[in-house]
């Protein structure tokens, strides 16, 4: 029954605004661990998921909006020895600036799956390999109508792989992960490493079920077409150049877990993102695109909070 509640839950809270407002910019589908599910006809599904408020949306060092709401929920089911998962994620801006919704203020639904299998049999004890695919989608994206939107969707290939370290760090895992991907419509690429580790503090506290999350992450990415297809078509105007343009990013986080329950886990935590470019990216709106070479701040700072679950 928990599970059923809580799957109808995140789906309801999914598709706010689906149609409500039009985004500028693709954003990394994060699907959560899932935890196995308890009993019944479903005892093999296990889902998961997160109502998640961010201040500020960052995506590969780029900032896509100010704050926002950012629910997910991942669906996973053993196959072959291995993990199918089904997820769906979405960036549901708080305010508007104006009349019309500029590029700090536009809503975004994800949506993929992927395969994870273990690596045991490969030779590479205690780890994983992953292959998905997602797809970003931005409601009402791409029309003449809304110069500050320059695609409606793109659809975007990965390949990943992760290692348990508890075994070869003396009981500590930083779980390094390696993933790459490839986006067809902008024709992407990027290449990004992470590692994070989960600290326990429930003794040093004294209030169990506390745990410190630290993580980092390192990318590089390389994007042939920054417009994807609008800028053929002349969606954005007498702005012909689809411009490419490649830097490195990087992402460092400190999180704060605390477990209510055997399923719900509250959290809140501090981020900051950045990029060699010194560039934010993004569109000048009516006045079409920004060149991504143009000077600006590229760092970014800000907090997250929400709830996460897993059944």
């Amino acid at each position: 029954m928990k599970k059923t509640i809580l799957i109808v839950a995140l789906a309801a809270a999914l598709f706010p605004k689906a149609y409500a407002q039009n985004t500028t910019a693709a954003a990394p589908a994060a699907a959560p661990a899932a935890a196995p599910a308890s009993s019944g006809p479903l005892s093999d599904l296990a889902v998961s998921g997160a109502f998640d408020y961010e201040s500020q949306y960052v995506f590969r060092g780029k900032k896509i909006t100010n704050s926002a709401f950012q629910p997910n929920v991942n669906f996973a089911y053993p196959v072959y020895g291995g993990s199918l998962n089904a997820w769906m994620w979405t960036s549901q801006p708080i305010g508007r600036a104006g009349a019309t919704a500029g590029p700090n203020q536009t809503n975004e639904i994800d949506w993929g799956g992927y395969y994870t299998y273990p690596t045991d049999g490969w030779g590479l004890k205690s780890g994983t390999i992953d292959v998905g695919f997602q797809m970003y989608w931005y409601p009402d994206g791409g029309g003449a109508a809304l110069p500050q939107t320059v695609t409606s969707r793109t659809y975007e290939f990965h390949l990943g792989l992760q290692y348990d370290t508890t075994s070869v760090l003396g009981g500590y895992n930083i779980n390094p992960q390696l993933n790459y991907y490839h986006d067809v419509i902008l024709d992407s690429n990027t290449l990004q490493a992470s590692v994070s580790y989960t600290w326990d503090v429930s003794d040093l506290i004294g209030l169990k079920g506390t745990s410190i999350i630290p993580s980092a992450n390192l990318g590089w990415t390389g994007i042939n077409r920054t417009f994807g297809d609008e800028v053929q078509s002349g969606i954005v105007g007498n702005q012909t150049p689809n411009w490419a343009q490649s830097y490195i990013y990087w992402f460092l986080a400190v999180e704060a877990d605390y477990k209510l329950n055997s399923w719900c886990t509250a959290f809140a935590g501090v981020r900051y993102s950045g990029d060699n470019e010194s560039d934010t990216g993004g569109y000048n709106v009516g006045a079409g695109p920004t060149n991504p070479n143009a000077p600006g701040s590229a760092n970014s700072i800000w907090v997250g909070l929400g709830l996460k679950f897993g059944m």
